[in-house]
């Protein structure tokens, strides 16, 4: 539990706060306490002694003391509610840090839905158990014992032995189910994780649910994930009722022996009637205490838990990029025996691939499906890392490079993203361009128009994933995207494949205008997309078999004059 505090402890940013909330924690934990010392003058000097003169002064106290804890209790509960909730959007942000930083060998085999569970779920919980509860609510019953045991010392030592008495078994009782309050808590967390992961498939694939006809199977699927989730939390809560039923009889039996013992203490003059009342009461919130701080303990098995799955991703180990700043011009690209495969037991998808992009022009890459085409791109990207070789850029391996390499090559997708947001908030992703350069860029991609069809115009909100775009408008949207941020290369992933022939034509034309010295790279399955290309490239089963001008390959190379023979048939 310590290492899970100290974990969590690392991305709390207002540590001042804590000041300000164990100041309350502590006087909340001693105000209830004088309140219970005044008891004692109100029996034996008031109504023992019959000193009424007194009364009026005590019940005074009596009453300050009495609700003051509320006072405390309220600006305790609000500063750790402060601290709790900016942790929750710290550890936030730095958990999606952490994916945009991981592998994409290791992100790919993470669920989204897992991955949002543990953003709504393990980091939302941990972040309550860790403040609210542990280093709220347990410190203060520990400071509330602390101060309750030392004045029960100066009254009954017999009582203060039997509380301690009680904390040992409830020591052992705590080592004893600690282990198995974790291991349902984990057992939880995996069934709701499946359930999270369910629901986001259902609703991210109702267009083929819908379409197949398989909604009662995907509700089929839901109950089934929901009914182990139950099954689950019953057993938890059953766990939970037994810990209950072994650990209560001790609460209660503790408080017969008190009073067996603070009755014989009375009878025998050893103490007060107003000391053995103040001894019973104390030994009452003792006991009381004890049983939270056995309880908050158990919960720090479930916040071990939470903080273990959060620790899935973010202990694993981030993506390694250089420092070398890159302010300068890109004035080579080359892959050298570049060889690569996306799992480590199937054969390479590149294989010992060299490769010279001439700087200013226009390349294309071609090729069957599973030649290699895209994969060219993701190792440009520094998505992936190749098994063997290097992918060098003005002579230097792109990971070497530090933060300013993505502001020298852009992409376009043949399925792009789009953020639920405005077409204008797309375009712009957080940049500052005028009005007039986004117009004219989707001029450019022959966007304009249909954008100023839409009521909203530019800010007509684009829906989930751009739900409420078509192919074709989507992928000219990432064009213009594209021609706005400028970069010195652009790859073009089958980023006109949704076009039809003459608008891809126009679209061609006025990108060749805009790129004119600028490198651009197109990965196509279209020969006419890449006819006019200064240099193509082709590829077979992970090499390049060919290359030159449309002209040369037609009457030298078999694989592109077949591609090229079956696109006009």
């Amino acid at each position: 539990m310590n290492s899970s505090l100290l974990f969590m402890f690392k991305y709390i940013k207002q540590k001042r706060w804590f000041l300000l909330g164990y100041l309350a924690l502590v006087l909340e934990s001693l105000t209830p306490i004088i309140a219970i010392l005044l008891q004692r003058d109100l029996i034996d000097k008031v109504f023992i002694d019959k000193q009424y003169q007194q009364f009026h002064r005590l019940i005074v106290l009596y009453a300050i003391f009495f609700f003051g804890p509320k006072l405390w209790f309220t600006v305790r509960r609000v500063t750790f509610f402060h601290i709790s909730y900016h942790l929750q959007m710290s550890l936030t942000k730095e958990f999606l840090l952490k994916i945009y930083d991981l592998p994409a060998v290791i992100f790919n085999k993470e669920h989204v839905g897992k991955l949002l569970n543990h953003i709504r779920t393990d980091i939302a919980e941990a972040s309550d158990l860790a403040i609210n509860k542990l280093l709220s609510d347990l410190v203060k019953s520990i400071v509330t014992i602390l101060f309750l045991a030392y004045l029960l010392a100066q009254l009954s030592l017999i009582m203060l032995v039997v509380v301690i008495t009680v904390a040992i078994i409830y020591y052992l009782l705590l080592n004893k189910f600690g282990d198995k309050t974790k291991e349902f808590s984990q057992r939880v967390k995996e069934q709701k994780a499946k359930v999270s992961i369910t629901i986001e498939e259902s609703i991210s694939a109702v267009r083929e649910i819908v379409a197949y006809n398989r909604q009662d199977w995907q509700l089929k699927n839901y109950e089934q994930k929901f009914s182990n989730y139950f099954k689950a939390i019953i057993k938890e809560a059953l766990f939970k009722v037994k810990i209950l039923f072994i650990s209560e009889p001790f609460l209660y039996g503790t408080k017969l022996v008190v009073i067996f013992f603070g009755a014989m203490s009375v009878i025998s003059n050893q103490i007060s009637l107003g000391e053995f009342v103040v001894s019973f009461t104390l030994v009452n919130q003792l006991v009381t205490e004890l049983g939270q701080v056995f309880e908050q303990t158990l919960i720090g098995r479930r916040l071990v838990a939470s903080v273990e799955c959060i620790q899935s991703i973010m202990g694993q180990e981030s993506t390694k990029f250089g420092l070398i700043d890159f302010n300068g011009e890109i004035e080579s690209i080359q892959f050298k025996n570049v060889t690569f495969s996306y799992l480590a037991d199937s054969a390479p998808v590149l294989n010992n691939l060299s490769i010279d992009f001439p700087i200013g022009k226009k390349i294309a890459i071609v090729g069957e499906s599973g030649s290699g085409k895209s994969t060219i791109a993701q190792l440009l990207l520094r998505v992936y890392s190749p098994n063997q070789g290097e992918v060098c850029i003005n002579g230097l391996p792109v990971t070497s490079y530090g933060e300013q390499y993505p502001d020298k090559i852009s992409v376009v997708f043949q399925q792009p993203h789009f953020i639920p947001s405005s077409i204008k908030e797309n375009l712009v992703f957080d940049q500052k361009y005028d009005q007039l350069q986004i117009e004219n860029a989707c001029t450019e991609m022959l966007c304009h128009n249909f954008i100023v069809g839409f009521p909203s115009q530019y800010e007509t909100q684009v829906g989930e994933r751009g739900i409420s775009l078509s192919g074709g408008q989507k992928q000219r949207l990432a064009l213009s995207r594209a021609i706005l941020k400028n970069t010195e290369v652009l790859i073009l992933d089958e980023a006109t494949s949704a076009l039809d022939t003459e608008t891809e034509f126009k679209v061609q034309q006025n990108l060749d205008k805009l790129r004119k010295g600028k490198t651009t790279i197109i990965i196509a399955h279209r020969i006419s997309t890449i006819q006019n290309s200064d240099l193509i490239y082709v590829l077979d089963k992970g090499k390049v078999v060919a290359q030159g001008t449309h002209e040369k390959l037609i009457n030298e190379s078999p694989i592109y004059k077949k591609l090229y023979t079956v696109q006009l048939s």
